[in-house]
């Protein structure tokens, strides 16, 4: 798998732009001034590129998943991007395909390993998770595949609102002993589990109501992170600074940025989610 610190290139829709142009403006600065290439996708239904962008195994192989996102199935499949978006970076390797429904969003990774949330298992109806984890570790090249309780109430069910690897065997979580100190034991135990250390960063989002998508804002794990750089949401509350500290004191060789995205933050989702992130 490619890990986020060893990308070095950017994808954001093209609706970014149109939308949220000072925010669009203001991440394609901060990128390119640090040496990394900045490119749009068009023909997208929204700005959540990281959802519907096929998932990079190695350099030049990619896998897409089928984009098909239960809270998004009826009144909102206007909402829903489709492959022919691919055809746009054709040039960039080999891209199979699965029938697995899987968001992007619901996929973290080191070099060894992947997370996700067992929001997966329910959406593909899977009954025998053996079975799903060995296809999956199969597609990812990989031998782990770790499965985490997806957070009550959200209906969305990605791990990178949750999770976000720092190193192969360090990650970074939502502080939950506030907010759902239950919730917080079940995910420490599944990483207890898999030997990885943990840094908390600060988390103030009420409980999730479990019938529409709720605001991101006061979540900091879903920052953008491309090589040595680590973008992360800022929404001028006291939290942002310890945010950031609690990043460079855990990746000391990074270069950790804030970035003001209250008004992103609102509609469900933050820097990750806005970012296709891979290695060229």
């Amino acid at each position: 798998m490619i890990p986020d610190w060893k990308t070095n290139l950017v994808y954001f829709s093209g609706l970014l732009a149109r939308r949220y142009p000072g925010l669009a403006d203001r991440l394609s600065r901060l990128l390119q001034g640090h040496g990394v290439p900045v490119r749009f996708l068009e023909g997208t239904a929204d700005i959540w590129i990281r959802d519907y962008a096929a998932v990079q195994i190695s350099r030049k192989r990619f896998v897409k998943f089928r984009y098909y996102p239960d809270y998004l199935r009826g009144k909102y499949e206007h909402l829903i991007t489709g492959d022919e978006v691919l055809e746009q970076v054709r040039g960039l390797g080999a891209f199979s395909r699965s029938e697995i429904i899987l968001d992007g969003g619901n996929l973290v990774a080191s070099t060894t390993a992947v997370v996700l949330t067992d929001k997966t298992l329910r959406e593909n109806r899977i009954r025998c998770r053996q079975e799903f984890r060995a296809r999956l570790e199969a597609l990812f090249h990989t031998d782990n595949c770790i499965f985490i309780p997806a957070e009550p109430g959200d209906i969305i069910g990605h791990s990178d609102g949750v999770i976000r690897f720092l190193a192969d065997d360090l990650v970074a979580i939502n502080d939950y002993s506030k907010v759902d100190p239950d919730y917080g034991r079940r995910l420490l135990r599944v990483l207890n589990q898999e030997r990885l250390t943990t840094v908390r960063l600060p988390y103030s989002l009420p409980r999730r109501s479990g019938t529409e998508i709720s605001s991101a804002v006061g979540n900091y794990i879903n920052f953008l992170r491309v090589e040595s750089l680590i973008l992360v949401p800022a929404y001028g509350a006291r939290q942002d600074d310890e945010a950031c500290r609690l990043l460079e004191q855990s990746c000391p060789k990074a270069t950790v940025v804030p970035v003001r995205c209250t008004r992103l933050a609102s509609q469900g989702g933050c820097l990750n989610c806005i970012s296709w992130t891979i290695n060229v």
